[in-house]
């Protein structure tokens, strides 16, 4: 009898029930399941049919039909969820295209795709800053959506203006979709409106050597990762020649950020954490938008970003305590905190924006750590 093998879903909860999606985006359609029906998928992980419903009669003394299961089955499968040889197939296909290149997958929805056009997109959100900048050797920019928090990017934009060129640009990002390892990278040309961002390979490679995990692990992660696709446009658009080192972090990785500070003694650049802090409202699990819960959101915010700005890392996690409010920064700074531990910053932008049809809010901000003198 043929066992049952799943992917790991991409679970969202929704009135009546819950989606169940694919994590990379490759297959669009989703599968709508009610409580019992989740319940069946959380059982069918190595199981035959047939031991799926003996499960299911000693349990709750009910025989599910087998035409059941198999209908759920066969939805699992279009949604990319059940591996068969079709499934295994796909996702074979998707990975040996990210082998090449990455291309945009939000020009059009995010920024403009022409050139010219991104040219002035990034102009204007230079304009939405007032103030100056300084002279960065890392920087804290969001992820978020750009049209919802315009003056972080354009102080970020004008850290970047009063920013040297670098040789290359250690571009290190959230991972919202399942990782192998702690941390990956993609090793390939990222596409923007301003051209190819090339990679470093040599300095990827030397930092593959020093990891205890294989640093190139899932190249899926990066298909519609936008919390590299969104900052990157805004740095290429500045920065023409920069080579580019991927990263995304998925869980706390302090073996990551040492090699990071080794692999930068031969192979300096500029380090960019792409990350976004307080997720709060209905979309991510509380009541409403109160003033209350702003006011926590905002609290726990700026004081993360101001201990960061002392350079000390750990207590800004602290300040988060168990992270009520869900700042998504938590795994890159832990990771990163080797590189930040001591460095003074400053805190050039924050806020907390709201979505209004959900009557959530997101929280974004951007912070400098200059040049150290000498």
């Amino acid at each position: 009898m043929e066992r049952i093998r799943l992917r790991e879903p991409q679970i969202t909860l929704v009135e009546g029930g819950f989606l169940l999606s694919d994590p990379y985006g490759i297959f669009p359609k989703p599968v709508a399941l009610t409580e019992g029906g989740l319940f069946l998928v959380s059982l069918m992980e190595g199981k035959t049919l047939e031991e799926v419903q003996e499960e299911v009669f000693k349990a709750h003394g009910v025989l599910v039909p087998r035409q059941e299961l198999e209908d759920l089955l066969k939805a699992l499968e279009e949604a990319g969820l059940l591996l068969t040889e079709k499934v295994e197939a796909r996702l074979k296909e998707e990975e040996e295209k990210l082998k090449g290149e990455r291309p945009m997958r939000l020009a059009g929805l995010s920024y403009p795709k022409g050139e010219k056009e991104a040219r002035a997109y990034w102009e204007a959100f230079r304009a939405s800053f007032p103030g100056e900048g300084m002279r960065a050797e890392i920087l804290l920019l969001p992820h978020l959506e750009p049209a919802r928090a315009p003056e972080a990017y354009g102080a970020a934009l004008a850290v970047l203006e009063h920013t040297p060129e670098p040789e290359r640009i250690y571009l290190v990002g959230v991972a919202h979709r399942p990782l192998r390892e702690k941390a990956a990278a993609l090793p390939v040309p990222f596409h923007t409106p301003f051209g190819p961002a090339e990679p470093d390979l040599p300095a990827l490679q030397a930092l593959d050597a020093l990891l205890p995990f294989e640093l190139f692990n899932t190249p899926l992660a990066f298909r519609e990762e936008h919390s590299l696709e969104l900052p990157l446009f805004f740095l290429k658009g500045r920065f023409g020649k920069s080579r580019l080192l991927p990263l995304l972090v998925g869980r706390r990785s302090p073996e990551l950020g040492e090699a990071l500070r080794m692999v930068q003694r031969d192979y300096p650049g500029l380090l960019v954490l792409a990350v976004d802090l307080s997720h709060v409202g209905p979309r991510f699990g509380d009541g409403p938008l109160t003033r209350s819960l702003a006011a926590e959101a905002r609290r726990r915010d700026l004081g993360f970003l101001e201990r960061l700005a002392q350079g000390e890392p750990e207590a800004a996690l602290a300040v988060l305590g168990g992270n009520p409010t869900r700042v998504d920064a938590v795994e890159v700074v832990a990771s990163l905190s080797p590189l930040l531990t001591g460095r003074r910053g400053q805190v050039l932008a924050y806020r907390l924006d709201l979505e209004a049809p959900t009557l959530s809010a997101v929280g974004a901000g951007t912070l400098v750590f200059p040049t150290l003198p000498g």
